[in-house]
C-alpha cells in the first residue's frame, strides 16, 4: 500500500486506534506517514521507515512498527546500535490493531554516528536497520552480541550526576521512572535492556536529550501487567543506575 493509497477513512482508523495524546503531537503528513507504514507492514517481523517532523530536532525522524512484546525497545535500541545510530529524542506508543493484536509504533531521532551532518538514511540504510532488527526479534542474535559487536561507548570519566527515581501517583497499573544522567552512545539500549533483564516492561517513554543531558521517562509495569511494587522499585533502580555506570560506586 502506497501513501496514495491510503483512504482518510484508512488515516482516521489509525489514528483511532494510537494512544489519545498521539494525534496532538504529529502534523497531518507525520501521521499519514506513520500510517503508511504501519498498513504496509501486513505480517513482517517489523517495519522501519522514516516520516516527515514538523519538529526540527537536528536528527533524522525515524519510525519503527513491529509487534508489540517485552523487551521490544531493546531489540530496537540495539538494531540502532549496530547501524551507529544514536537516539536524540523517542516516543513509543501502543495501539490495537482490527484483528486485537498489540502494535508498537516507536518515534525516534537518530544522528549518524558515522556522518558529520545530519542527513536522511538512504533506503539501503533502512533496510539494512530493519534486517538487523528482525534478526534481533528472531533470536538470530542477543541483545549482548549486539552490544558487544557494536562496541557500546562507556560512561564519561570524571564527576557526573546521574538520578533514577519513581514519579509521583501510579497511574493505574504503571509506574513511572525518571532517568536523568549524560548523554553517550547506547545509553538507551543500556536502559532498555536493563529493564527487560528484571522482568519489567515499558509500555510508553519518552527520551529526551538536550545537548549532552539526558532526560528519560518510561511508563512500566511488570510483564504480567500487575503493577511495580514498593518491594521491586528499589531493585529497579539499582539495576538502571548500573546500566548507566557499572563500575561507579553507589
Amino acid at each position: 500500500m502506497t501513501d496514495a493509497e491510503l483512504s482518510p477513512d484508512a488515516i482516521r482508523a489509525f489514528v483511532d486506534s494510537m494512544p489519545r495524546g498521539y494525534r496532538y503531537v504529529f502534523s497531518e503528513r507525520g501521521i499519514r506517514d506513520h500510517a503508511s507504514l504501519a498498513l504496509r507492514r501486513g505480517g513482517a517481523i517489523a517495519r522501519v521507515g522514516q516520516f516527515h517532523a514538523a519538529r526540527d530536532l537536528g536528527a533524522a525522524p525515524l519510525c519503527v512498527v513491529a509487534d508489540d512484546r517485552p523487551g521490544l525497545l531493546a531489540f530496537i535500541s540495539a538494531a540502532l546500535v549496530m547501524e551507529r545510530l544514536d537516539v536524540v529524542h523517542a516516543e513509543a506508543y501502543t495501539r490495537r490493531r482490527d484483528d486485537a493484536s498489540l502494535e508498537a509504533v516507536d518515534i525516534f531521532w537518530v544522528r549518524d554516528l558515522r556522518a558529520t551532518h545530519v542527513e536522511e538514511l538512504s533506503q539501503g540504510r533502512l533496510q539494512s536497520l530493519e534486517d538487523a532488527l528482525g534478526r534481533l526479534l528472531r533470536g538470530e542474535v542477543s541483545v549482548a552480541e549486539a552490544s558487544a559487536a557494536a562496541a557500546v561507548s562507556r560512561p564519561p570519566t570524571g564527576a557526573y550526576e546521574a538520578s533514577v527515581r519513581f514519579l509521583g501517583q501510579d497511574d493505574g497499573a504503571l509506574s513511572t521512572l525518571e532517568v536523568q544522567t549524560v548523554d553517550r552512545a547506547g545509553l538507551l539500549l543500556a536502559l532498555a535492556h536493563a529493564l527487560f533483564a528484571r522482568g519489567v516492561q515499558i509500555v510508553r517513554c519518552e527520551v529526551h536529550t538536550v545537548r549532552d543531558a539526558v532526560r528519560d521517562r518510561f511508563e512500566i509495569q511488570e510483564v504480567d501487567g500487575s503493577p511495580i511494587s514498593a518491594a521491586r522499585r528499589l531493585e529497579i533502580q539499582v539495576a538502571v543506575l548500573d546500566a548507566i555506570d557499572p563500575v561507579r560506586p553507589r
